[in-house]
């Protein structure tokens, strides 16, 4: 019988040959892709070759022990059968042995064929979606270095590698005007993915060039890009913060498309300066195969985090360019999907559920094509399952990204999400806490927190991030909604319609309503006004249920709000849930119908098995 290892590189299972890596199953020409979860819970019922697995021993194995819902387990194993094209009723081959477990009826084989490692020459690693690979061997030098210069022992700058650095964008040399400018901003990725493999130091993602300028780090890692025509020249240099000295300094020259072919020697001499045993693989990272291909990916990832209706569009095209160039290429597959899961944010107009089922279909062709995003696909899963309302898969699927060594600000982000969905606030500040600490300059990080300080009632620390927010000129219609509540509680109404006017006009909606509605809400004089207004808003049904549900709260309505709430889509990307938890939805919580509410949408069912209860008006779960 293979064992558990050997099964992660591929087994044979009757018709099937499956490939973990890949997120793969396939019997002849039919191809079938299987979340990670699913894949999972199918390998740890392989290996015990057709001998019983209780629910236990799957979370032991799958979940890490982490306690689970029968609900969860029960759908991977429903998930597994659909995908093999099997039934609990008639099983060919996954057998539910009843108050006992699950087993596979059919023998196990190793793989009678290449796995993926074979036909790629290319393990898995974490990698994720912001890693532009396009500076991968030289950059990777700044830490060997770094490394070298501190196991010489000269004891002049570091006697051991710093606890923190700060990796600053590189300058582009070159006229503003060419068509490259947007790729200097992504030579310091390869740099960050590379400490990140250092135990113990903390990497801070500068978006900003550098300036003179305070800075809490240790270490600042900085940079130069010039272009011309083919030819590429980079500068990079590692300073010490404290005392200005530069550590380390170079500069290399290389053809546009020669830069890739330094990636495996430098990958392996970066890993064997940090660890003297290390014999670096034929190939440890995915890289794109042309500079088109790079360069296309780095305009859409460039796009997709301005955060608007036009730019996302246009991320959608230029990711896609970049999976033609380069069908391997990971992180063009996790940019297209993540660029559809939050499309429907910023146009109403888009199919909610074709925009999601896009977004899992990509994302595990991605998987397919470049194992190494395996962890990272981890996002991409929980953000439809938490706009699908799947509370228990949205979890699970978030902390398998968050627990990655690859673990970015994107991926905390991500999961501060997930956990306010539920009403678990506190937790959900902590992990916004860590996004914006990685990845301080990135405005839809700064935004989550001031949002999260807000949900909790931090009213100086929300103040503070909303208004570094909006310096940035961030353009999220939820951010602004947010906003516009905050301003309403500190007594701004003005403000408050000057940005609830902003996302509206986001999403292309009518606005001419706000100045009436919100003077109701601020005089009780004009409060029935505000009502009639409200009436003729709701029957439109052009508003987002967000938007209704939080004018009716606001004018003291909340059985509107709760016949908005029961009535919206259950897969709503306009329903942002965590709302409810705030202090102006106390008396929404109150409702009679609340109950029925929370059941309906599943969190009834998510806080009793994850053992939350109410306390204080509060949501309180014990920590996993």
């Amino acid at each position: 019988m293979p064992t558990y290892t050997e099964l992660m590189r591929g087994f044979e299972f009757g018709p099937w040959e499956v490939i973990p890596e890949r997120g793969l199953i396939r019997d002849g020409d039919n191809k079938v892709h299987i979340e990670p979860l699913v894949m999972d819970v199918f390998v740890v019922l392989a290996s015990h070759g057709g001998e019983v697995v209780t629910k236990d021993q799957l979370i032991d194995a799958v979940w890490d022990g982490r306690p689970q819902t029968d609900d969860v387990i029960t759908r991977c194993i429903s998930n597994l059968r659909k995908a093999l094209g099997d039934s609990a009723r008639d099983s060919v081959y996954i057998e539910t042995v009843q108050r006992r477990g699950y087993r596979v009826m059919l023998p196990v084989a190793g793989s009678r064929t290449k796995t993926t490692s074979d036909e790629t020459a290319q393990p898995a690693t974490n990698i994720r979606p912001d890693l532009l690979m396009i500076a991968v061997g030289f950059l990777a030098v700044i830490v060997i270095g770094f490394v070298a210069v501190g196991r010489m022992g000269t004891g002049l700058v570091y006697d051991q590698v710093p606890a923190s650095v700060a990796v600053y964008p590189f300058d582009c040399l070159q006229d503003a005007s060419a068509s490259e400018g947007h790729l200097c901003f992504g030579f310091a990725e390869e740099v960050i993915s590379s400490l990140k493999q250092i135990d113990g130091v903390q990497i801070v993602r500068k978006r900003k060039p550098f300036a003179d300028e305070a800075i809490a780090e240790e270490s600042i890692v900085t940079g130069s890009v010039q272009i011309i025509g083919d030819d590429v020249r980079i500068s990079a240099q590692l300073e010490n913060a404290r005392s200005g000295v530069v550590v380390w300094s170079d500069s290399f020259d290389a053809r546009k498309d020669g830069i890739f072919a330094m990636q495996r020697e430098v990958a392996g001499g970066l890993r064997a300066a940090l660890d003297e045993d290390f014999i670096a693989p034929a190939a440890d990272r995915a890289a794109p195969v042309s500079y088109a291909a790079a360069e296309a990916y780095a305009l859409g990832r460039f796009l997709f985090e301005q955060r608007d209706h036009d730019s996302i569009v246009e991320a959608i095209r230029h990711f896609e360019d970049a999976i033609r160039l380069d069908p391997t290429y990971g992180p063009a597959w996790l940019g297209l999907a993540s660029t559809y899961s939050i499309w429907p944010d910023y146009d109403l107009s888009v199919n909610r559920a074709e925009a999601f089922d896009n977004a899992l279909r990509i994302i595990g062709e991605g998987v397919e094509a470049d194992p190494s995003i395996r962890d990272a696909a981890g996002t991409i899963y929980g953000y439809v399952y938490l706009k699908r309302y799947q509370w228990d898969d949205a979890m699970a699927s978030t902390l398998v990204a968050v627990n990655a060594e690859s673990a970015d600000g994107d991926d905390y982000h991500w999961h501060s999400r997930v956990l306010a969905s539920v009403g678990r606030l506190d937790e959900s500040l902590h992990y916004a806490r860590l996004a914006a600490a990685v990845d301080p300059d990135y405005p839809a990080l700064i935004s989550r927190l001031a949002m999260t300080s807000f949900w909790v009632n931090d009213l100086e620390d929300a103040a503070r991030y909303f208004e570094i927010t909006n310096q940035m000129a961030f353009g999220a219609s939820i951010h602004s909604l947010a906003y516009a509540l905050y301003l309403i509680r500190t007594g701004d109404i003005e403000g408050a319609k000057v940005s609830t006017r902003f996302a509206l006009g986001e999403l292309d909606l009518d606005s001419t309503w706000v100045d009436a509605i919100f003077d109701g809400i601020a005089d009780p004089a004009r409060r029935e006004e505000a009502l009639a207004l409200l009436d003729q808003l709701q029957a439109s049904g052009s508003m987002p249920p967000n938007v209704l549900m939080s004018l009716a709260v606001l004018l003291d309505d909340p059985d509107r709000a709760m016949a908005v709430a029961r009535g919206a889509d259950i897969d709503s990307t306009a329903f942002d849930i965590e709302i409810i938890y705030i202090d102006e939805f106390r008396a929404f919580r109150r409702h009679p119908e609340f109950d029925d509410f929370a059941a309906h949408v599943g969190l009834a069912d998510y806080w009793q098995s994850a053992g939350c209860r109410w306390v204080d008006d509060r949501v309180s779960c014990p920590e996993n």
